[in-house]
């Protein structure tokens, strides 16, 4: 079947396009073709290039050709080009080369350029052809389901790099955005340490070595972080007061044992950079832990209390002296019964020597008499000494020194120096004092003074009562495991409950003459020993003043 020029052609997909312009050629073709099946495929014939292509151009789909037998010496084209130019037109479609024997190289070329296959006209039969259709058609379709196949998958890959691509462009976008936030978080907290008073630091317990420290370190101590990054030994004894160097070794050991919400707190001085000493307020608490649990890294913060300290010490030193003249004015007031405790044993003494010397001098004496005066004299001599001292004690200026005190002797010392007032006030002094009371620690001269003020409060508060009922009982006792109370009970004219809450206050007084500072003074040395000061109605009449003191056991824990 000739393809005539502009005609117009039905095919189907058992149409074979031969492209060929020896009449011979196509006739024996056709022949080959038809030996093997009469139904398998129909030949369409072309005689030239431009034919070819426009029976092509003609169909109504590529897929309605089977495939396509091309001879490269055409009227109008020739080698490769011809093969170009249908491949160009149907590059869906097989293409078998059909070549002379002087044209194999061109053939293999065009083989390289995509045909299926070629054929050599001299030698070709009809088995031959058929099987190279039908390899070259069988190559082409399965060439054309792996390219669809492989695009498939590209465009599956595709899809599945543009979804993870998205997913990386969010994941990305969320990273930078945690980037940026971080970097606002960490600008916002140098700011905020940079801004407070105080030098913020980061300490690695592990190593000791300072992590961080905000710019407040070269402001308050002089040095940069590099300088004292690394707390070794060496710099803590170089670099901390040798009085603090054990509670700051020892706060630095006690940090891996810090709990999630407890802060630490260390006072210490530390030599500063020009050469002096400043007090240091560091409070601690746990910033990380390591995977097992352990303390790695823990957050300070130092505050210089230097002045606080230096007004602490000056205040210390003014309450030492108010303490003083209070004990001296004290003594003043108590100087009549001061004199009268301490005529009696020197009268004693003149006495007991008068009476020796008058028998001596009348040679009317015995040894023994003789030793008996003179033993009574040394007695009185030595209590006389003894009341002296007690003076001496009270009147002398001095640090306070606590030490172990028996408190029940202390006690009874202050009665003794006020047994002559309490005569002269015909007042009853009562004592119940158990011998198995536990000592304290306390300062003896200031336990004295606030037994004195609270026992001659109380004689001087019983002026107007009936002397049959004056009556200062004073009593000790133990009223917890580590706490021993003091209680000075008077029969009094009491105290009216508005000014109850004030007697304790500096300056306050309810004698027509007096400074108001006996109380004040007396609970400031109680609460300096750990302990506490009160006042409280009787039920019938007077106060009852009471102080408790930690007991030696109580400090200790």
């Amino acid at each position: 079947m000739t393809c005539l020029r502009g005609s117009n052609m039905t095919t189907s997909s058992r149409d074979i396009l031969l492209i060929e312009d020896s009449e011979a050629d196509r006739v024996l073709i056709e022949a080959m073709l038809a030996d093997g099946s009469a139904t398998e495929w129909r030949v369409v014939a072309c005689d030239t290039l431009a034919d070819g292509l426009r029976s092509l151009s003609s169909m109504d789909s590529p897929s309605s050709i089977a495939a396509i037998l091309l001879d490269l010496s055409l009227p109008d084209s020739h080698g490769l080009e011809t093969f170009n130019a249908v491949r160009q037109a149907a590059p869906s479609l097989p293409i078998v080369i059909l070549t002379g024997n002087d044209d194999e190289e061109v053939a293999n070329a065009a083989v390289h350029s995509g045909a299926q296959d070629y054929l050599v006209k001299n030698s070709l039969t009809g088995d031959l052809l058929r099987k190279s259709l039908r390899y070259s058609i069988e190559r082409k379709r399965l060439e054309r389901t792996w390219r669809e196949e492989l695009e498939q998958r590209v465009r599956e890959r595709t899809s599945e790099l543009s979804a993870a691509n998205e997913v990386l462009q969010r994941e990305i976008a969320e990273r930078r955005r945690v980037e940026e936030a971080l970097q606002d978080s960490r600008r916002f907290v140098e700011r905020i340490t940079d801004a407070t008073p105080s030098v913020v630091y980061v300490l690695d317990v592990v190593t000791r070595r300072l992590v961080y420290a905000n710019e407040k370190l070269r402001a308050m101590l002089g040095y940069d972080l590099d300088e004292v990054r690394d707390w070794t030994d060496e710099f803590l004894t170089n670099t901390v007061y040798p009085d603090d160097l054990p509670c700051v070794v020892q706060a630095l050991t006690d940090t891996v044992i810090i709990r999630d919400d407890e802060t630490q707190e260390v006072e210490a001085r530390v030599h500063h950079a020009d050469g002096s000493w400043r007090w240091l307020l560091c409070r601690t608490v746990i910033f990380r832990r390591t995977p097992d649990g352990a303390v790695r890294l823990v957050l300070g913060a130092a505050d210089d209390i230097t002045a606080r300290k230096i007004a602490e010490e000056q205040a210390r030193q003014q309450q030492e002296q108010l303490v003083h003249v209070s004990r001296q004015t004290m003594l003043g007031e108590l100087a009549t019964g001061i004199a009268h405790e301490l005529n009696q044993p020197l009268t004693a003494v003149v006495n007991y020597a008068q009476a020796s010397l008058r028998r001596v001098r009348s040679g009317e004496w015995s040894q023994a008499e003789l030793t008996t005066c003179l033993e009574k004299t040394s007695q009185q001599a030595l209590l006389a000494g003894e009341i002296i001292k007690r003076l001496r004690r009270l009147v002398s200026k001095r640090p306070p020194e606590k030490s172990e005190t028996d408190i029940n002797e202390t006690i009874r010392d202050v009665l003794e120096m006020v047994r002559g007032e309490a005569e002269g006030r015909e007042v009853h002094l009562q004592l119940e004092l158990p011998e198995d009371l536990p000592h304290v620690r306390a300062d003896r001269v200031q336990l004295q003074q606030v037994m004195l003020n609270l026992v001659r409060n109380g004689l001087e508060a019983m002026h107007s009562t009936p002397s049959e009922e004056r009556r200062l009982t004073v009593e000790s006792r133990l009223v917890e495991p580590e706490c021993v109370s003091v209680s000075v009970r008077d029969q009094g004219e009491g105290c009216e409950a508005r000014h109850l809450d004030r007697l304790f206050e500096p300056f306050f007084t309810t004698k027509d003459q007096g400074m108001g500072m006996g109380l004040s003074i007396s609970r400031s040395i109680i609460e300096a020993h750990g302990g506490r000061l009160t006042a409280q109605p009787n039920a019938t009449r007077g106060l009852t003043f009471q102080f408790t003191l930690p007991t030696r056991k109580g400090l200790a824990g």
